[in-house]
């Protein structure tokens, strides 16, 4: 998986969203905001194309996290990113 072109993320009033470049998406009006997990991982998915393997043993070194909640948090970071055309 990796985020496609034109989407980043941006702290806002202490609050860190997904933005897109509206030249590229117009359509695109979603209000995602992300948890201390999920700016992890979109972090990581920004270095390059990653597998939900990697990316939970990446959660599972950096957080002191059961791997059931970490896979739990990818599968919904992943959901919603696909839902709104954010990740291949």
């Amino acid at each position: 998986m990796k985020i496609n072109n034109g989407f980043s993320i941006k702290e806002e009033n202490g609050v860190t969203i997904v933005v897109c470049d509206k030249t590229i998406n117009r359509n695109f009006n979603a209000n995602i905001q992300l948890t201390d997990t999920s700016i992890f991982l979109w972090k990581l998915l920004e270095t390059g194309d990653k597998t939900k393997e990697e990316m939970l043993n990446a959660l599972l070194g950096h957080f002191d996290i059961s791997a059931v909640l970490a896979l739990n948090d990818i599968d919904v970071f992943i959901r919603t990113l696909k839902e709104n055309g954010i990740i291949e």
